[in-house]
């Protein structure tokens, strides 16, 4: 509809409406009539007027199309801090019309409201405790409602199940504003927390793994909608590649404006603009809940004249999504011994794809999606480690602590923590369960002598957490798993350190205390397959200080220079932390025990050859 306003205010009040002003009558007294005119046509709930003791701050923003006029209103006591968070709305205005062509509008224009935000057309209501909150809080949300002027004011979706139409762009706008501003590594990292999000919460949030259409009535206004809809947006211009996907947005918008549309209609559009195929995309994002990601399996290279012929066997795995993706454009990133780095980008489709492809260097690390051009069920980081540099420890996205105990020379790590169950066909000895969510694969460069460690975190004090299938009921047979890569059994991993605190509250941590390149998962199983055989006992066993305050080092003797496990009892028998020591006749190991309660322990170290217990004291 198209509208006209008339509106009676009295004393300082005054109306400001959408569309243009065409004039006011005085009353009696301080009692005016305003009138304003909209003549392009709007969504229906989109109509609102705004009548307050506005204060008004314009100006012209020269746009990538043209100049752009701005309106700012507040009240008087609200206009200074107003005009200070939306400094940086000209690069929201050039990010949404660098990507969907040239604002539609009259103007564009901002009103403080008591309450809440929405996307109104050439008055968009803004909330005023927002203008109290940081700049780049305010970047976020202005750019998502100004997102609305092209994505829910010019093109509306059918129907409420399909509120990710206009949210989803509207979202990720924001993202957009950040790359305009920041540059690409900004604008990967808002991604990438924004996937992680959806990843941890929106499941939880919405009671459910949820198709992006049709959402259900009770979860339309929900994560998937607004976060789970920008992961697909960014998806979809990885699918569609940069040019492409700025070609169909803004044809979309120039071709279609004032009407609705579905999400089939969209997708048609879409391929009317491009010439792409979208059925694969849509049938996968946007109609089937859950998540897809892509793991290496392994790989071969043979020479080739001077380049290499690389074999590529890729695994898709899935996360409540019941079906394969097809059809995927994939990024292959082949690293060298170097560090050096070439790209290519792959189609693939089902649970196993083989690629080749011909590589001008020698293979020493395959890395899928490097460049985070899709959002998928899988976090990944990379870190530098200089000698004699400080390093935090605490890798982003990937719930994973990196320690640098030796560096020879500079390090590479990769971290991928994948939210999916690895494989579980292949366990062995003395595993019984292996996680059915998720699991970890560390690769990298690191020079001889060098030395790392690792710790994880388990979560499974409720059903919604990652570890609820091992450890929602005890931790009592919690150990850790490894494999070098697909082709390897998972086993039991021989040096780590299981800290458990409540054994019953399925939260805890294990350290790695060798940190090798290769798979680590959580699993329940026995701790002593992960031991070798030894023929001796354990003698002259030691325990100090006493009693111990934050490390405990444990000393001793074995005849035969293996690995032995240490684990600390409580009083009523329940293990507390495991660790272990390779021990070469005589063997030392220093605990951090300051996460342990003050009391009385028993220490037991073990190997196959026989069992050694010593009584400690821990005192804080």
């Amino acid at each position: 509809a198209t509208y006209r306003y008339h509106v009676k205010s009295a004393g300082t009040y005054r109306a400001w409406c959408q569309g243009d002003f065409v004039g006011e009558t005085a009353l009696e007294g301080d009692t005016v009539i305003r009138s304003f005119e909209l003549l392009q046509q709007i969504p229906t709930h989109l109509s609102a007027i705004a009548v307050a003791d506005y204060v008004n701050y314009e100006y012209t923003h020269s746009g990538v199309y043209g100049d752009v006029p701005v309106t700012l209103r507040a009240k008087p006591n609200n206009m200074a801090a107003m005009q200070n968070v939306f400094v940086n709305l000209g690069d929201a205005i050039d990010a949404c019309e660098y990507w969907y062509g040239p604002n539609g509008w009259s103007r564009v224009g901002y009103v403080l409201t008591t309450d809440g935000a929405l996307e109104i057309p050439t008055n968009i209501a803004y909330p005023q405790f927002m203008v109290g909150q940081a700049i780049s809080d305010n970047n976020s949300l202005l750019s998502h409602e100004l997102g609305h002027h092209w994505w829910g004011d010019l093109i509306a979706p059918h129907v409420h199940n399909d509120m990710w139409l206009k949210e989803g762009p509207a979202e990720y706008s924001s993202h957009l504003m950040v790359e305009w501003m920041d540059g690409e590594e900004e604008f990967i990292t808002t991604v990438k927390e924004n996937q992680l999000y959806v990843l941890e919460n929106a499941h939880i949030d919405d009671e459910g793994f949820h198709p992006m259409s049709p959402m259900p009535d009770e979860q339309i206004y929900g994560r998937h909608t607004y976060y789970k809809g920008a992961s697909v947006m960014h998806n979809l211009r990885g699918y569609m590649g940069d040019e492409l996907f700025r070609q169909g947005m803004s044809g979309v918008i120039e071709n279609h404006s004032y009407t609705d549309m579905t999400p089939d209609e969209f997708k048609t559009w879409l391929e009317d603009e491009t010439g792409l195929d979208l059925d694969p995309f849509f049938d996968a994002q946007i109609y089937l809940p859950g998540f897809a990601t892509f793991v290496v399996d392994s790989f071969a290279a043979a020479p080739a004249g001077d380049d290499w012929n690389v074999e590529i066997h890729i695994q898709q795995k899935l996360r409540e999504c019941p079906e394969f993706y097809t059809q995927v454009p994939l990024d292959v990133t082949v690293i060298g011994n170097n560090w050096e780095r070439e790209e290519f980008q792959v189609i693939v489709s089902g649970e196993f794809s083989t690629v080749n492809i011909n590589s001008s260097l020698e293979p020493a690390m395959i890395v899928l999606n490097g460049h985070n051009r899709l959002n998928q069920n899988r976090m990944d980081h990379e870190v530098v480690i200089y000698p004699d540099e400080p390093f935090n420890s605490n890798i982003p996205y990937v719930d994973f602590r990196l320690f640098d105990e030796v560096i020879v020379d500079s390090t590479f790590v990769r971290v991928e923590h994948v939210w999916s169950g690895p494989d579980d066909e292949n366990l062995g000895e003395g595993i019984y369960a292996i996680s059915g969510t998720h699991y970890w694969s560390v690769d990298g460069f690191w020079p001889e002598g060098t030395g790392l460690a690792g710790r994880i975190y388990y979560r499974g004090s409720d059903e919604f957490e990652l570890d609820y299938d091992l450890f929602g009921d005890t931790e009592t047979d919690a150990v850790l798993v490894y494999r070098a890569d697909a082709s390897q059994p998972w086993e039991v991993y021989g040096d780590y350190t299981l800290t458990t605190g409540d054994i019953f509250n399925g939260n805890g941590n294990i350290r790695i205390d060798v940190l090798q390149k290769g798979q680590y998962a959580f699993a329940n199983g026995d701790a002593s397959v992960g031991l070798p055989q030894l023929n001796a006992v354990v003698t002259e066993l030691q325990a100090f200080p006493v009693p111990a305050d934050g490390i405990l080092t444990i000393a001793g003797t074995v005849s035969t220079p293996g690995l032995c496990r240490i684990d600390i009892l409580d009083m009523t028998g329940r293990c507390v932390m495991k660790t272990s020591v390779q021990a070469d006749h005589e063997f030392r190991r220093d605990i951090d025990v300051s996460g342990l309660d003050s009391g009385s322990y028993v220490l037991v170290v073990r190997n196959p050859g026989g069992v050694s217990s010593k009584t400690i004291q821990i005192a804080h």
